[in-house]
């Protein structure tokens, strides 16, 4: 065990750090993608070997995508399967778990994953919004552990949201943003634990309040989906909305939330219309029936257009400059 809690996560700081990411679902291709196109060598496992090569597969092609886009870097890399977990973690500088949201499953492979992590070594999760003390509870190096939250798709959203828990070593959280910032990303730190950390907390108000609407007969999906896009969401890629407030004046915000707070939706549940429709076996694009009829729309074209417009972004914020840290 490294001795000097200042220690942990330094070599996260040189010029080609391992990475390994565990998981062969949604998360990990992509971001095994965003490593390797900044030119780390990273290794992929999953519990079932097929999953392991699809996802790679996914991630070379994402990365390949990036290169096109000139968001990759010159000397990037592609990711490798491993079909032993010792192979892949023996060795690495990072390891990403990117396994299901069960803190059980988590902690399980945790176990298993000490077994070979070298002192050191960085032991990420990239959960969308678990307390990294349930986590890591049962860690025996839990100064190592920090949360790494990669936003869907992940080779191309800039936001990696990145918080340590109690018994984090203070150089770990450092080392992590500076690793993000290193492969072209944008890293935010939280000070404390709330559930759903700040991007999920933000999103699912909104999308409680759309439900709400929708559900009241106030407008169409279609119409309240045009409103959020093409008002205040057109402002979100330049300004955030404390900066929106401070530029309207709090006087204004203040006034607004004393007579609209009390009519906006306070729902502690889901609320029944999206009971509704998950009991209907109504899920989305998945059953092709959701809050929209999808048989008469093409989802994949709406990816493709949400795509060109995530790398328009991911470019004005430098992604493109992406690398190795140099130590």
């Amino acid at each position: 065990m490294i001795d000097s809690a200042g220690d942990w996560g330094h070599e996260l700081l040189g010029c080609r750090s391992t990475v390994t990411v565990l998981g062969g679902g949604t998360m990990a291709p992509g971001i095994a993608a965003v490593f390797s196109a900044a030119g780390h060598p990273v290794r992929l496992w999953a519990r079932r070997p097929e999953a392991a090569r699809t996802a790679v597969e996914q991630a070379v092609g994402f990365g390949e995508f990036l290169a096109e886009e000139g968001l990759a870097a010159p000397e990037r890399s592609n990711p490798v399967t491993m079909d032993d977990l010792s192979g892949a973690v023996c060795g690495a500088d990072l390891v990403v778990e990117a396994v299901s949201e069960d803190p059980t499953v988590k902690r399980d492979l945790y176990g298993l994953v000490e077994e070979h992590l070298r002192s050191g070594a960085v032991l990420a999760s990239t959960t969308s919004g678990l307390d990294p003390d349930l986590l890591s509870a049962e860690l025996d190096r839990p100064e190592g552990f920090v949360v790494m939250h990669f936003w869907n798709p992940a080779h191309l959203i800039a936001l990696v949201e990145v918080l340590g828990g109690s018994r984090t070593a203070p150089g770990v959280v450092e080392a992590a943003c500076a690793l993000i910032r290193s492969i072209g990303r944008y890293p935010v730190r939280l000070d404390k634990f709330v559930p759903g950390f700040l991007g999920v907390r933000l999103q699912q108000a909104v999308v409680r309040e759309a439900i709400a609407l929708l559900s009241a007969g106030v407008a169409s999906a279609a119409d309240i989906d045009a409103a959020t896009r093409l008002s205040f969401g057109a402002r979100f890629p330049v300004m955030g909305p404390l900066e929106t407030s401070d530029l309207g004046g709090l006087d204004v915000v203040a006034a607004i939330h004393d007579y609209l707070l009390a009519d906006l939706d306070a729902s502690d549940r889901p609320q029944p219309e999206l009971r509704r429709l998950v009991e209907s076996g109504d899920l989305g694009t998945k059953t092709g029936r959701g809050f929209y009829d999808w048989s008469n729309r093409d989802a994949e074209d709406l990816i493709r257009r949400r795509d060109a417009e995530l790398v328009g972004r991911l470019r004005a914020l430098g992604g493109g400059g992406v690398g190795p840290a140099h130590g």
